[in-house]
Order: C-alpha cells, then structure tokens, then sequence
C-alpha cells in the first residue's frame, strides 16, 4: 500500500473504533462493495447504501446501535473516501480499514503508535525570545566648569547695585550679581569667578 491509503485506511479505522462502531457493519459494507464490485457505479451505489442504512428504520438491525454504527460510517467515508475513485483501490483500503479496526480495539494505544505510518518530524529551530534592551540609565554631565574658574561674560543691564551678566559658556546663564559702582557698562566684556554649579552644571553664582 502507498503512504496515502495506508493513512486513510488508519484515520477510518481509528475513527470508527474511537466512536465506538461495530466492525462487523464495516464488514457488511466491504462485502457489497466485492458483491458488485464490477459495476461501474459502485462509488455511487456505496454512498447511497451507506446513506439509505444510517437513515432508515426499516433496515436489519441487529441492536438500537446499529443505526448510529452506520451514521459512523458514512461520515467518516464522506470524509475520507471522496478522492477515492478506482474499485480495486477502494477495497484494498476498506479491508485494511476492517483489519485495523479489530486490532485497535484490542491493544489502541500501542497500535496507533505501530501502525499509523511515522511522519518525518520537522526539526524545530529554537527561537530566541525577543529580548528588549533596557535603556541605559543617562549619564549626567559633569560640569565643564568648576567653582573657582573664571568665566568669560557680557553686561546685558545695569540697574543701580544690580549688575545682569550672560555667561559665554555652553548654557548661556543669565545671572546678577551686586556690586556698588562696578565700573563696567553694558556691552562690555569682563572676567568674573565661579562661586556656585549646580548638579546640570549649570553656573548659579558668579562674582567679579
């Protein structure tokens, strides 16, 4: 047998066995299927004798099952069997089927694992998580200038003892500082000394 009908003839019997079918009603159908076997429609007569038994309530009926066994059936034909075309290959997978069938209800569990045809287990590559980089903590910058330096500036006011400078630095601080007649006028530039940095490195306090 090809992989294929073996699988269907596993995935029909394990059905069937699974919902709890008589196999001796498979074994009825197989043996119409051989009775008539040379009739060129005996797919459709299949399908129909299937249907007709699980419908009706005139049919023989060994138990009130019987029924429900043939309902077993024709669904799991209708599953399976539909691309299956050829009489001689169609009976080779329903008497499989039958065959599996006793032998699953014995041992199910080691059968399934001996018969069902072993598929090629695809490698699986690991994946790697996705790993989200935490930000790293900012560094602050230190301070260019330290308390005692001298910095360059600009008087931009003069407000009697009151004297606004603009520091030439990085942060361009305004700062004021107070100083009785500072000789220096708006404008100028001059040279005044760090007294206080704060933790950005700003300049807070300057004097001349």
């Amino acid at each position: 047998m090809e992989e294929k009908q073996w699988s269907i003839a596993h995935d029909i019997a394990f059905e069937l066995v699974d919902r709890g079918t008589d196999p001796n009603e498979l074994g009825k159908v197989i043996a119409f299927v051989r009775q008539n076997k040379a009739e060129s429609d005996i797919k459709d007569r299949l399908t129909s004798l299937v249907q007709r038994l699980s419908s009706t309530r005139n049919a023989l009926i060994r138990s009130h099952q019987t029924q429900r066994f043939y309902r077993n059936i024709q669904e799991s034909f209708e599953e399976h069997l539909h691309d299956i075309e050829d009489t001689t290959e169609l009976l080779l997978i329903l008497g499989w089927s039958l065959r599996l069938m006793r032998y699953y209800r014995i041992e199910p569990k080691r059968a399934v694992e001996e018969q069902r045809p072993q598929q090629p287990k695809q490698e699986r590559t690991a994946q790697k998580p996705n790993i989200i980089p935490l930000p790293l903590p900012e560094e602050k910058v230190k301070p260019k200038i330290k308390v005692g330096d001298r910095v360059n500036a600009t008087i931009v006011k003069k407000d009697g003892f009151k004297v606004t400078v603009q520091l030439d630095t990085d942060n361009k601080e305004e700062l004021i500082f107070k100083r009785p007649y500072y000789p220096g006028v708006v404008g100028a530039q001059v040279r005044l000394r760090v007294l206080g940095i704060n933790e950005d490195g700003h300049v807070t306090n300057v004097v001349p």
